[in-house]
């Protein structure tokens, strides 16, 4: 018989690996590896160590094909690596990904497309929190800098309309109008009346 070994990673941003743990354990895993939560997903000390356990004639098991890899190619590589080996691959979220079974084409095509999807929002929302935590706002650069801000307020403090800030300082009117509004300096007499205009 087949020896079934697990592998997991956190993929909910810290919530921990134990569910996928049990339910690994629950498919027949006589041996789980677990990575945590890691800003650089390549390192992963818990998927080498399972490499190394496997052997010809066992079969990896993961809850889903996104805990193995961090992109579709590192997927395949990976799963294609095991084969030569002679270790099969299964996966409890995707069943047309298990190696050893024939499946429709349109089910793999359609497995790897959701894979990449999948991979790519972990990969957006582990940037975002990287960027977050180096108190960096993801999206691009705002166009009003520290001098603008303080020129944009002082005009707004000498009562000039949003629209003759906008030219004077050759940005958007919106542009200006979120600098203001975000700006603790300005007074509140600066956030009244043509705000809008």
């Amino acid at each position: 018989m087949n020896r079934l070994v697990g592998y997991t990673r956190d993929l909910s941003g810290g919530s921990g690996t134990q569910a996928d743990v049990d339910a690994l354990a629950g498919a027949g895993a006589t041996r789980v590896f677990t990575d945590i939560e890691s800003a650089d997903v390549r390192v992963r000390p818990g998927l080498r160590e399972c490499l190394a356990f496997l052997e010809p004639g066992d079969v990896l098991v993961v809850p889903s094909a996104a805990a193995l890899s961090h992109t579709v190619a590192h997927f395949l590589a990976t799963v294609d690596a095991l084969a030569r080996r002679g270790v099969g691959f299964r996966s409890l979220a995707e069943p047309a990904l298990c190696t050893g079974d024939v499946a429709d084409p349109a089910e793999v095509f359609a497995a790897l497309e959701s894979l990449r999807r999948r991979l790519t929002s972990l990969q957006t929302r582990a940037g975002m929190a990287s960027a977050a935590s180096e108190g960096r706002r993801p999206g691009r650069p705002t166009v009003m800098t520290p001098e603008r801000i303080a020129m944009a307020v002082e005009l707004r403090n000498l009562g000039r309309p949003i629209t003759h800030i906008a030219r004077v300082l050759e940005v958007s009117a919106n542009a200006v109008k979120r600098a203001l509004g975000a700006t603790a300096e300005t007074p509140v007499s600066a956030r009244r009346g043509d705000l809008a205009e």
